[in-house]
């Protein structure tokens, strides 16, 4: 199967995680200390990494699901309506009594900076025993945030048994945005490994190449071990990207700049649905992944909220080659070429809209009209086309006579 049969064929991705609101509030200036300051707006938006994720990978339309621990407060009704109906499936999520989980978030315009305040009261996050009455074969994909090691890291050895002595495994990602030392015996339990930049700044990394290294090395297993590694990838915000393979080749890809920036918070879990999409999805390679992840992200910041990542062109320019049906690609052998060919066409074709001026004439021809009765039922229509041919028959030898006829003439009106 080729990439370009994925969006039809692909199992939903699994988001653990959190689902918390965020309060952003913007300011003309930086709030002074000590003094009464004035908010130009203040709106909330869905928070927390994973329901970010789902949502986002929804709005390019993949399928997802999410569990995480839900509030049956009514101020998250709003936003758990959304994802139901963005088609997020929701009904394995355990719920509490408790109050939501939300952050603040202060956005000033001159100078344009962001200060985010989490709230540290301790929220329940989704437990192993939530996580295991999951039927893991309905999924390709499950990624996870690196919170509650003791109970994440009992759901990542769930999934490693179920890949055990299986052809098709459910693929897993992490992403690591905070606590680095407490959760590094996750690390290397999972396919792809996604870090924080602000994270990697706290442990004086100062690249997003050392970063990737700096993870490596820090394996509990040495490279000289033949035993499959996960692939580091860290976002370093108007500076790109890299990435790291499991064989240890290293790329870096420049960013995505916008032509202008309006809120550049859920960048991050942004990146992480975009790489998610293009790696699972589209069968992208890593430097490809990670490249696509870029421009979701940029796209992103050119606006509050997340509804607007759906207005993004999913197909890179250099894709629409692909769709030229005529020319056969090496990479694909002849057993596929019918159904690449299908497939291309139909996921890549221009859609050219008809104004119905062409039926309206051919339904109005008197030529075909004539010939079909007024109160003529269903096995009276078999009549009209021997009709139809007979009468296209004589027309064809009037007109050979007709022809015959003029040279004739112009044979005599020719002098000698």
């Amino acid at each position: 199967m080729n990439h370009y049969c994925a969006l039809s064929m692909t199992k939903p991705v699994l988001c653990v995680g959190n689902l918390s609101m965020d309060i952003i509030t913007i300011c003309k200036e930086q709030p002074e200390k000590g003094k009464e300051n004035c908010s130009l707006e203040t709106h909330w938006q869905r928070g927390g990494h994973a329901s970010i994720v789902s949502f986002v990978l929804s709005l390019l339309n993949a399928q997802s699901e999410f569990l995480g621990m839900l509030s049956r407060s009514p101020i998250l009704s709003a936003i758990i309506t959304e994802m139901q109906g963005k088609g997020i499936e929701m009904m394995h999520c355990p719920k509490t009594d408790e109050d939501p989980a939300f952050s603040t978030i202060i956005v000033s315009k001159k100078p344009r900076s962001s200060s985010v305040i989490h709230c540290n009261r301790e929220f329940p996050y989704c437990r192993y025993k939530d996580f295991k009455q999951l039927d893991l074969s309905r999924f390709g994909w499950v990624h996870f945030e690196a919170r509650n090691v003791i109970e994440t890291v009992q759901m990542v050895r769930a999934v490693l048994d179920y890949n055990n002595g299986k052809k098709e495994r459910i693929l897993t990602s992490l992403r690591v945005n905070s606590g680095y030392h407490e959760n590094k015996h996750l690390i290397d339990m999972c396919d792809f490994v996604l870090f924080s930049r602000q994270l990697a700044m706290q442990q004086g990394w100062q690249s997003a190449r050392q970063t990737c290294r700096q993870l490596d090395f820090d394996l509990r297993l040495p490279r000289l071990i033949h035993m499959k590694r996960p692939c580091f990838i860290c976002s370093w915000g108007p500076k790109g990207a890299g990435c790291l393979t499991g064989e240890g080749v290293y790329h870096e890809m420049p960013p995505y700049k916008p032509q202008h920036i309006v809120d550049t918070h859920g960048a991050g879990a942004c990146f992480t649905a975009g790489f998610i999409y293009a790696t699972y999805i589209r069968s992208m390679s890593l430097s490809d992944a990670v490249e696509f992840a870029n421009r979701v992200a940029g796209h992103k910041i050119t606006d509050f909220g997340y509804n607007h990542i759906a207005k993004l062109n999913i197909y890179p320019i250099d894709v629409t080659k692909a769709a030229d049906v005529d020319v056969p690609s090496a990479q694909y052998s002849e057993d596929s070429e019918a159904e690449a060919v299908i497939c291309r066409k139909y996921l890549n074709r221009k859609i050219n809209y008809s104004d119905g001026k062409y039926a309206s004439q051919l339904l109005e021809n008197p030529f075909l009209n004539q010939y079909a009765k007024p109160d003529a039922d269903e096995s009276s229509e078999k009549n009209i086309y021997p009709v139809y041919k007979s009468s296209m028959a004589t027309m064809k030898s009037s007109l050979v006579s007709k022809s015959v006829q003029i040279k004739l003439k112009r044979n005599v009106s020719t002098p000698n």
